[in-house]
């Protein structure tokens, strides 16, 4: 006995296939398009899972046609009525089943007589098909099928039931014995419960080839999702399919390669096997299938080589091998499949030139090559495609001009050229696809100005061209013709000016603009009051200098779902609410000049970008709908208003905003206790926190542990005080915790060695903490800058030398750069940026923070000898050991320290010799070691005679040597001990 599995899944793997392989509309036309196929022909096509769908086709039709004074059988008709009588039939599609009427004539039937007799006048018919299949929600029949009456239709070839409701009943156990049933098909009419085994037990199984395999006459085989798991690579039985025409093992989950049985059926012309977990190369047997029509490999793990087999599948219309691994050149051979009307080859690995042979494929309408690694020039040859309707060669390594000749491919409608690194001019060819629909050529490296052709594309809807080095003048001439437009980006070219009049009224209506970094200004343009159904703006950096008008906020409120017009020298004030904007999701305004109070949003906001403007007062008072923000319909929201003049407390409405992504106050004059009612609800996917450069105070709330997503904690530069809360520690993702310059008190705690494990920078400097530096720190292997300055803390662990993102010179925090971390397009390294003080000199890193490797643990209480340790530190930049009390010698390793740019261990009490080794440091440009107890002959050589500052060795008065501005003296009292002195020039200093 085979496993069954539920039908309710079943019938949800048969969706996809009653879709791609619909019944005929009409009764009777089945039987009648099988009794027309060629007298010898055998057709038999199975269509498992959700369809339940078999079909048999005979040499030898048992049936004839209609005979002139035939009825239906009263035992017929009979169980007709009874099945009526059981189900619902609300629109009363089954009105004309009156036992009044011959059942021949009934909606639904069709009758044939048995062989004709000439003797017999009159004839009783029988019912061969019963049609009941639905596509209209309004005519579904309901109910149960309880009576087995039907199996008095003992002639019955075609049952289709698809399309009802029959409200989650199991599949009647008598439809397995009609046993003249040619045709079933039960798809969409929601049955449950398992397939009964008088179907002939052909469910899902590891079984199933081998139940198939029993039908030698099989043509079509259809089993798409399916749930199928398994997949023999060879038989261990004579193969019975070699009829086989179609098989469609899509959307499964075989997790096996190509199993080596297929290169058999030869006779196949259709074979898909898209989505099903398959893996390893595509053998070369695949040539053995001359009859392929369409082959469709993609959605898999397919790598190595495109066999150059497959040029000798001539007869291939659709080769589709798209998302799999798939490396190499794209084989020439491929060149030979003169008859192909769809290449698919997209997203994969594919690498080398696109062979000229591919204008050999003139019969070609889709061309899809995007997202490999296809390098060179597009070929001259791609104008000889002239049938081509869709060229998508965006995301690879394309270099050269755009060949004139593809102003041949005349049927072209959409054009993908972007993200590549073609250059030169746009060919004024183009103005001769005119059935152009999308055109995108951004994201390369173009010059020049953009074609007036451009102007002849009236079928265009989509113009991309962002992201060039395009020098140009566009006016009404490029755009006036151009009434289908609803698409315009231009944005991030080199000099791009849009020159139309203000009051120009264009005779498109656009949904999205990009005209970022153009130059429009410097009045806002009028033209866009005309634009109603706006989806998208961006005018970014593009030199307006003005006001907001008033009309901007009611064009589109009732469609706008993304502005930007960040980066220019906008004024004024903003409208004290935009509830009145019910789509708006993103709104920024970011460095401009605009003041006032910072208005209400609405609602539905994802993101509020503010920053770097002149906002002033309080935060809104949005209690009155507060109750709204924690709905249901509010997925998230980033807040950023940085670097602007806001006062006042943080409403405690920040805590339930469902933020996500950002939330950034710094840099304002925010002032009392930071809100104590951060719930893990509201802020899941909040990963960003700062809130620095204020004047908050209190303790920091327990309740901020509740922000489990935290990737940064930014509360630098307020008066904060207080404990560092044990809560925190539920924070496991923090990356970045900068609690600088504040008044916080107490050890610094042993959890945040043993918890966050994610942490990358530590800046605790200028606080009151003080005792022994935990030594778990040492285990942080992502900690790359540590800032514990200015606190009252006593020794170094030699843990400070296991860290492993410094004792490796890579590039570290490859956390900001990963794609897993950009997290709905949250990138840590735009949106964080700290503080570091190096060569005496305060420095903001924010871009290139993952870079930089640093240890301060300058002007604290340290005692005790530098670890030695410390020298395995190989990717170090900068050490900062000064103002402490650390004795004892500088340590001989310190040479290992291969990348130390900045060494600074001045005020402390380090004697004996500076080691020869500190010469090694061939990266090193500042140098401080005044101010210790140093003696004997200062090292010379590499890097060390390039610092020419006198100062670096100040305080040291037993140093000696030849070493310039300083010189050496005999000290009678030493007895010929030769010490170094500094000149009388620097004696006045300090």
């Amino acid at each position: 006995m085979l496993a069954r599995r539920p039908l309710s899944f079943m019938l949800a793997c048969g969706a996809l296939d009653h879709v791609l392989n619909p019944a005929p509309s009409s009764t009777g036309h089945r039987l009648d398009s099988m009794k027309a196929m060629p007298p010898q022909s055998f057709y038999f096509s199975l269509m498992l899972c959700g369809l339940m769908s078999l079909a048999f086709s005979f040499k030898e039709a048992a049936v004839a046609t209609p005979t002139i004074g035939c009825s239906c059988s009263e035992v017929e008709r009979d169980a007709l009525l009874a099945f009526k009588a059981n189900v619902k039939d609300p629109s009363h599609r089954l009105a004309s089943w009156s036992p009044r009427i011959d059942c021949c004539k009934w909606s639904g039937v069709v009758c044939r007589s048995s062989k004709a007799n000439n003797a017999t006048l009159f004839q009783v018919q029988h019912v061969v098909e019963l049609n009941l299949s639905n596509v209209d929600y309004k005519h579904t029949l309901r109910g149960e099928i309880l009576s087995p009456s039907l199996l008095n239709l003992t002639q019955l070839q075609l049952l289709d039931l698809s399309g009802n409701d029959f409200e989650g009943t199991p599949i009647p156990h008598f439809i397995g014995s009609f046993q003249k049933l040619k045709y079933l098909e039960l798809s969409g009419s929601n049955f449950s419960g398992v397939i009964p085994s008088q179907l002939g037990n052909l469910t899902v199984s590891q079984n199933w080839l081998s139940v198939v395999n029993m039908l030698p006459s099989l043509r079509e085989l259809y089993l798409h999702i399916c749930g199928l798991t398994y997949i023999p690579s060879s038989f261990n039985f004579h193969l019975n399919l070699t009829s086989l025409i179609t098989l469609g093992l899509g959307g499964n989950n075989f997790n096996s390669t190509l199993p080596n049985w297929l290169w058999n059926l030869t006779e196949m012309s259709t074979l898909h096997f898209y989505s099903s977990s398959l893996f390893g190369p595509i053998p070369m047997e695949i040539g053995n299938l001359t009859s392929l029509i369409s082959l469709s490999l993609s959605f898999n793990s397919l790598s190595g080589s495109i066999p150059i087999e497959l040029g000798n599948l001539t007869s291939l219309i659709s080769l589709d091998l798209s998302i799999n691994s798939l490396s190499g050149p794209i084989p020439i051979e491929l060149g030979n499949l003169t008859s192909l009307e769809k290449l698919d080859l997209s997203y994969n690995l594919l690498s080398g030139s696109i062979p000229t042979e591919i204008g050999n494929l003139t019969s070609l309408i889709s061309l899809d090559l995007y997202l490999n690694s296809l390098s060179g020039f597009i070929p001259t040859e791609i104008g000889n495609l002239i049938s081509l309707t869709s060229l998508w060669l965006f995301g690879n390594l394309l270099s050269g001009s755009i060949p004139t000749q593809i102003g041949s491919l005349t049927s072209l409608t959409n054009l993908e050229l972007s993200s590549n690194s073609l250059s030169g001019l746009i060919p004024t060819d183009i103005g001769n696809l005119t059935n152009l629909i999308s055109i995108d050529l951004s994201m390369n490296a173009l010059s020049g100005p953009i074609p007036s052709e451009i102007s002849k594309l009236s079928n265009l809807k989509s113009l991309r061209l962002s992201y060039n080095s395009l020098v140009s003048v566009v006016s009404e001439l490029h755009l006036a013709n151009l009434t289908n437009l609803t698409g315009l980006a231009l944005g991030e070219n080199s000099r791009i000016t849009i020159s139309v009049d203000y009051d120009w009224v264009p005779p498109f209506q656009l949904i999205s603009i990009d005209l970022a970094s153009c130059i429009v200004g410097p009045r806002f343009p009028g033209w866009l009051r005309s634009q109603k159904s706006m989806l998208e703006l961006s005018l970014s950096n593009t030199s307006i200098e003005d006001k907001l008008p008033n009309w901007f906020w009611n064009i589109s409120s009732a469609t706008i779902g993304i502005i930007d017009l960040s980066r220019n020298k906008f004024s004024g004030a903003l409208p004290s609410s935009l509830e009145g904007m019910p789509t708006l999701e993103i709104l920024i305004l970011s460095y401009n000049k605009l003041e006032g109070l910072v208005p209400r949003w609405p609602i539905q906001i994802n993101m509020l970008e503010l920053s770097f403007n002149n906002f002033s007062g309080p935060l809104p008072s949005i209690s009155f709908y507060f109750s709204s923000l924690q709905s249901s319909i509010h997925f998230g929201f980033e807040l950023m208003l940085s670097n602007n003049q806001i006062n006042g407390s943080i409403p405690s409405y920040i805590c339930n905003l469902k933020l996500r992504g950002s939330l950034d106050l710094s840099n304002n004059q925010l002032s009392g206790e930071i809100p104590k009612c951060w719930q893990v609800e509201a802020a899941r996917s909040l990963y960003f926190v700062h809130l620095g450069n204020n004047k908050l105070s209190g303790e920091i709330p327990r309740s901020l542990g509740n922000l489990i997503g935290l990737r940064s904690l930014h509360l630098n530069n307020n008066n904060l005080s207080g404990h560092l809360p044990p809560s925190l520690q539920n924070c496991h993702e923090l990356v970045v915790l900068d609690l600088a310059d504040n008044k916080f008190s107490g050890r610094i705690p042993a959890w945040i060695g043993q918890s966050l494990l994610q942490l990358t920078i530590l800046r605790l400097r200028s606080n009151d903490l003080f005792g022994v530096i935990p030594p778990n720190l040492g285990e942080l292997k992502n900690l790359q800058i540590i800032d514990l300055a200015n606190n009252n803390l006593w020794e170094i662990p030699y843990s400070f030398g296991h860290f492993n993102a410094i004792t490796s010179t890579s590039r570290a925090m490859d956390w900001i750069n990963s794609p897993e971390d950009r997290l709905d397009g949250f990138e840590y390294g735009e949106n964080d940026s700290i503080s570091i003080i190096t060569k005496g000199i305060e420095y903001y890193f924010s871009s290139t923070l993952y870079l930089v490797k640093s240890i301060d643990l300058s002007n604290n209480g340290l005692t005790g000898e530098i670890p030695i340790t410390l020298g395995s530190l190989a990717g170090l930049q900068t050490l900062n050991l000064s103002r402490n009390n650390l004795r004892g010698k500088i340590p001989c390793t310190i040479s290992g320290m291969k990348s130390l740019e900045t060494l600074d261990l001045s005020f402390n009490n380090l004697s004996d010799v500076i080691p020869q080794s500190l010469s090694a440091l061939t990266a090193l440009s500042h140098l401080n070691l005044s101010y210790n107890n140093l003696s004997g002959k200062i090292p010379l050589g590499n890097q060390l005679q390039t610092l020419e500052d006198a100062s670096i060795y100040k305080g040291n008065i037993y140093l000696c040597g030849d070493w310039f501005g300083l010189k050496e003296r005999v000290d009678d009292g030493l007895k010929g001990y030769r010490r170094l002195a500094v000149v009388s020039s620097l004696r006045t200093m300090g």
